[in-house]
């Protein structure tokens, strides 16, 4: 066992699956509630010794490499170098390097191109940056040190890219604001155009003291695009882990404008604001936000103006053709819902048209493209896609929508199974495929597995994240361990999730770190089933993919633990 303080040297590190996941996560997390505290308590100087000391333990640079080469989504995709982490020598031959921050110089970008979606506001292809993996490291690194300081200093009504909280935090907010009695009608719905490719770097790097000329040079690393070499002038390239992070920095303060905070810190609720800032409340998720305003004028000769010189101080403008004044009685779309005020006095929220229509599209398509796939990779592969979208849209108003889209699977699995067979009749197509004989319902079924509803998915009420709460409050711990701890259960996709979920506390009973809901709830866990050899006794445990026996060639070495 090595030793994860953060003065450890890294020549104790033996392998990879050597490594106490919660001692790092502990000795991380120690460090950046002493951030957390220096900051609130205006210690600008300690704050920035004790960032410096983070980047600097031999704890952060393994949490930062588990980060960017196994929890990442994009841990396979490689920038302009070719190379990816995804063994663990590689990653154990990246911590002995050192990852020093004096004399880092990083690789310029590897510029993709990847589709915005299908809607009325989307279309076309968005720019994205790859970094190189050490530079990705790099980001997480720096990352973990400058989020204890930001996360408190964030208005309370951003959500985007930010720890414990997520986009029904920000419909929450709207519902609550837009539902109350004689509560403000107007809404701007609004977008930043191209916010990450336009963000001034001098502006931003004025509002960072610490790390200044390491994130300079990730900034003007450049972009490689058909082999030629840009430079870059401005903006944050979409893709680099700290990115996100960087962008909330710079859009810092719009809620400020409008007289959301007083000089302590305390939030002021919209009626109780004075003079033009009367009624108007901002809610923001990353380069996407709402306005709401008691009247069309206020919006156009008030909010409008202020916002415009805000993002011109910044480098950025409001997009014209995403941008839009409504009345609550017409509805507004905003992050895949439709929020509309209806006759009846009530204020719901809505699964988008759009977005119902995209998703029924790709089912169809997936059983027009894949006609000789068998039944049961049909059922592994649409199983998350199915539970995914309804998980997402499990807090609004969507029974009657899961119910029509159930229909629609329904509808297509029958055509599906019945071009297969064109010489057999409906009953044998039927027995054979839903195995209505056996009891099993009008659902897909291989003999094993069915597919999953829609309407399985029980439709409820989100709670919304406290004000501006920060994660790495130690006096919080309990209240963002229980929100976790229900997320992971409440979205889990299987009722043997939540029962393992539940018994192993959220965590992994391989390497005994906590599952993070934002992002390994879903495709990056496994259940894994092992016999004790001494009494024959079949357990079951939940895992991280990557943990798996099997999965990768120091996994078969270990026992997982009795969870």
């Amino acid at each position: 066992m090595i030793s994860t303080e953060p003065t450890a040297g890294r020549g104790a590190l033996q392998s990879w699956s050597s490594i106490d996941w919660p001692a790092v996560e502990r000795s991380v997390r120690r460090l950046q509630e002493r951030i957390f505290r220096a900051s609130q308590n205006g210690e600008p100087a300690k704050v920035k010794n004790l960032q410096k000391l983070l980047v600097r333990s031999s704890s952060a640079k393994l949490l930062a490499i588990r980060k960017a080469t196994q929890i990442n989504r994009g841990k396979r995709t490689p920038g302009i170098d070719g190379v990816v982490c995804h063994v663990p020598p590689r990653r154990l031959a990246m911590f002995r390097k050192g990852l020093s921050l004096k004399g880092y110089r990083p690789k310029p970008v590897r510029r993709v191109y990847i589709p915005k979606g299908d809607g009325p506001k989307t279309g076309g292809e968005r720019p994205l940056g790859i970094p190189t993996m050490l530079d990705r490291v790099m980001q997480a690194l720096v990352k973990l040190a400058l989020e204890p300081e930001w996360e408190p200093r964030f208005e309370a009504n951003s959500y985007g890219f930010r720890p414990g909280r997520c986009t029904m935090d920000a419909i929450e907010a709207l519902h609550r604001t837009l539902s109350k009695p004689g509560s403000s009608q107007w809404v701007l719905d609004a977008d930043i155009a191209k916010c990450f490719d336009r963000i001034d770097h001098a502006a931003l790097l004025a509002r960072l003291p610490v790390f200044t000329t390491t994130i300079r040079r990730w900034l003007k690393a450049g972009v490689v695009e058909l082999g030629a070499l840009d430079p870059t002038t401005m903006g944050t390239p979409q893709g680099g882990i700290i990115s996100p992070l960087l962008a909330n920095i710079a859009l810092d303060g719009m809620e400020r404008l409008f007289g959301a905070e007083r000089a302590d810190g305390r939030q002021v609720t919209p009626c109780l604001r004075r003079g033009s800032n009367r009624g108007i409340n901002l809610v923001r998720y990353a380069d996407d936000f709402v306005v709401t305003a008691p009247s069309r004028e206020v919006l156009e000769g008030y909010v409008i103006p202020r916002l415009a010189e805000f993002l011109a101080g910044r480098g950025l403008e409001l997009s014209q053709a995403k941008t839009r004044i409504v009345h609550i009685d017409d509805g507004f779309d905003f992050l895949g819902f439709n929020l509309r005020h209806f006759p009846n006095g009530k204020l719901l929220v809505r699964p988008q048209k759009e977005k119902v229509a995209l998703h029924r599209r790709r089912l169809s398509a997936f059983f027009r493209t894949n006609r000789q796939m068998p039944t049961a990779e049909v059922i592994k592969q649409l199983s998350p896609v199915i539970r995914g979208w309804c998980n997402y849209y499990r807090y609004a108003v969507a029974k009657r929508t899961f119910a029509n889209l159930d229909h629609h699977v329904w509808r297509v699995t029958y055509k599906w199974a019945k071009r297969r067979h064109p010489r057999k009749n409906r009953r044998w197509v039927v027995n054979r495929y839903y195995g209505i004989d056996q009891g099993r319902g009008w659902d897909l079924w291989d003999g094993r597995n069915r597919l999953p509803r829609h309407n399985e998915t029980r439709v409820s009420r989100f709670v919304k994240v406290r004000g501006k709460v920060s994660p790495f409050d130690p006096s919080l711990r309990g209240y963002w361990e229980d929100r976790r701890t229900r997320r992971l259960v409440r979205e889990a996709s299987h009722f043997h999730r939540v029962h393992l979920l539940q018994r192993q506390a959220g965590r992994c009973a391989a390497c005994k770190a906590v599952f993070d809901s934002d992002l390994e709830q879903g495709g990056n866990t496994n259940i894994v089933v092992r016999r004790d050899p001494a009494t024959g006794d079949i357990t079951r445990a939940l895992v991280h993919r990557w943990c798996r026996p099997g999965r990768s060639p120091r996994s078969t070495s270990y026992a997982l633990a009795d969870a």
